[in-house]
Parts: C-alpha cells; structure tokens; sequence
C-alpha cells in the first residue's frame, strides 16, 4: 500500500513538471522527484504530495526579471537621451531692439525737458531694469511716472515729505526699504515706487486707472496723463525699432 501510494505520488509530480518554466528548478524537481539528489534517509518517511524542505526552498526561488521588451528598451533608450535646457537668454536681436528703444525714449525725453541725454539715460536704464522683475509693471509706466512727479531730478523733496523721482513719502512706506537707505538715491527710489504702484494696483484688484489715481492721492487728471505718456512713450521706441528693422531688411 505505501509503494502504490509513493508510485501515484512519483507520477503526479511528473506530470506537475509540466508547468515548471525555470530551468533549474525544473532541474531540481527532477532530481528530487526521481530520488537522486537526496540521501534516502530523507524520502524515507514522505507520505502523499507533501514536498520535502529542500524542494519547497528551490521552488520558492524567485524568477530571474524578464527581459525588457523592444519597445520598453527604445522607451528607455530616449528617456536617457532627454536633457533639460537651460534657460535661453534674450536673444541678441531683442536685445539690440531693446537698445533702440531706449534711446529713442532719452532722445524724446531729453528734449522735451530740456536736459541732458546723459542724465536721463541713467533713468530710463533703471526704469526699465526694474519693470523687467515685474510682470505688471510697464518701463514706459515708470518712466512716465518719473517725468510727472519730478522732471527727472532725483533730489527734489514736496512740503509733503515726497522725495526722490518718483516721490514716495517714506513715512508711508518705511515696510518697503531699509532704515540706512535714502529715497534720494535713483535705484532706491525706483524700486520702492514701483512697490508700491505694484501694491495699489493689487488693491485696485488690477484696474490701473485706480492705481495711478491712489498713487497721487485723487489728484485730479493724474491717472489720464500718466497713461497719455506712458503711450506715447511706448509708441515712440516701437516706431524706433521699426525703422531700424526695415532699413536693415
């Protein structure tokens, strides 16, 4: 009775094999099965299908990874070649045209104010710096401002305490710059001023004309004039760069 049952045993795994797809241990369940890798004092008390340890440790070796497929292998091969761009700077024709803009607007400038273009270059230098941080912010925006509140002079003060080209009152925006800096010097000056037409016009929920009307505390007929300017100023370095790029095409 014990042969009949080890012979029905010995048949069903072999026919198990059949679904045994590693190699070795295919190899190993053959050699267990048959008997020839194991001392026979091992198989001596196996009863029915149990499975020796020896067995149960190689069938439970995991399987080797499969090999990538053609296209996941192409995938990958494209995925390496990926490289991430750096960010492009402005590109020389920009700059050049950026250039002629600006001296177009200092020509203007100059001579409407009757001063110097060496003097109102430095101005419009630092306008346009500053409004290139800002998303919001115009140069000719600034600059129109400046012409407005100070002609371009750099140290005048008004009886309200406003100071600098743009005339802030630091009293009112002492948040905005450091106790050591002066509202005198242009780039101070710039940059506060346009922290706070930057904040005006985030409580004005994006509506300039109340900005520019908050800015010069209600004064009547600001906010058209800074706007009339600001135009004109932008039209002028457009029709600058535009001359210059049908006299070279």
């Amino acid at each position: 009775m014990i042969a009949s049952q080890s012979s029905d045993s010995f048949f069903r795994r072999i026919r198990n094999l059949s679904s045994i797809q590693h190699p070795r241990r295919l190899a190993a369940s053959l050699c267990l099965t048959a008997g020839l890798c194991l001392p026979a004092s091992l198989l001596a008390g196996e009863a029915g299908d149990a499975a020796s340890p020896q067995e149960l440790a190689l069938l439970q070796q995991p399987e080797p990874p499969a090999a990538a497929e053609p296209e996941i292998r192409l995938k990958l091969h494209r995925l390496e070649r990926l490289t991430i761009e750096p960010p492009q700077a402005d590109s020389p024709d920009t700059d050049e045209a950026d250039e002629l803009k600006k001296q177009a607007q200092t020509r203007y400038l100059a001579g409407k104010l009757k001063q110097r273009e060496t003097v109102v270059r430095e101005y419009v230098d630092l306008a346009w710096a500053e409004a290139s941080k800002r998303d919001a912010l115009e140069p000719e925006l600034l600059i129109a401002i400046i012409q407005k509140e100070s002609t371009f002079r750099p140290k005048v003060q008004s009886r309200y305490g406003a100071q600098g080209l743009m005339q802030v009152v630091r009293r009112w925006h002492r948040d905005k710059l450091h106790p050591s800096e002066s509202l005198f010097d242009p780039e101070v000056n710039i940059r506060v001023g346009a922290d706070v037409l930057e904040e005006y016009l985030a409580l004005a929920g994006g509506n300039l004309d109340q900005a520019l009307r908050r800015y010069s505390g209600n004064t009547r007929g600001y906010a058209n004039t800074i706007l009339k300017e600001s135009r004109t100023l932008a039209r002028i370095a457009e029709q600058a760069a535009t001359r210059t790029q049908l006299a070279q095409g």
